[in-house]
């Protein structure tokens, strides 16, 4: 009798353990934005737009987000938030919308673009799909590192 209640407590306390151990893991990729309701970290105004809506996610799974790349970078530079802090940036494919790494992605700024804060800069998941937008738009190619200057 005492063999099986140790089994069964044993068994309990391994199901409690592993739920709060996944509760407590920060989350690796990007958190959905609701666009249309979630605002914008740094202006404060509505993020709607999900071919510029960005994400900063943090080393401890905090989800900052942005209508712009520009808010984020201003985000960061004025110290709201430490580089240290953060884990990712996240920027949405402007073909797909998919929120993505930021570093590997490619850049193309183009007052055609029309971005919610006129930072008029969106990314691409390849090299391919900025050009065709580039030969409609026009526009100059940026890398990431270009973004911060």
């Amino acid at each position: 009798m005492k063999y099986r209640l140790t089994i069964r407590f044993t068994l309990f306390f391994l199901l409690v353990s592993a739920f709060f151990l996944q509760s407590c893991q920060s989350q690796t990729g990007p958190k959905p934005i609701k666009y249309g309701a979630d605002q914008c970290a740094f202006c404060k105004m509505t993020v709607s737009d999900p071919r510029f809506g960005t994400q900063i996610l943090t080393k401890k799974g905090r989800a900052y987000n942005f209508d712009d790349v520009q808010c984020m970078i201003a985000y960061v530079k004025g110290n709201k938030i430490t580089a240290e802090e953060v884990g990712k940036y996240y920027l949405p494919d402007y073909i797909s919308n998919k929120l993505l790494d930021a570093e590997g992605l490619f850049y193309l700024k183009s007052e055609e673009l029309k971005s919610p804060m006129r930072g008029n800069i969106a990314a691409f998941a390849t090299r391919a799909d900025l050009e065709k937008v580039q030969a409609e738009m026009g526009g100059e190619v940026l890398t990431w590192k270009d973004l911060w200057k």
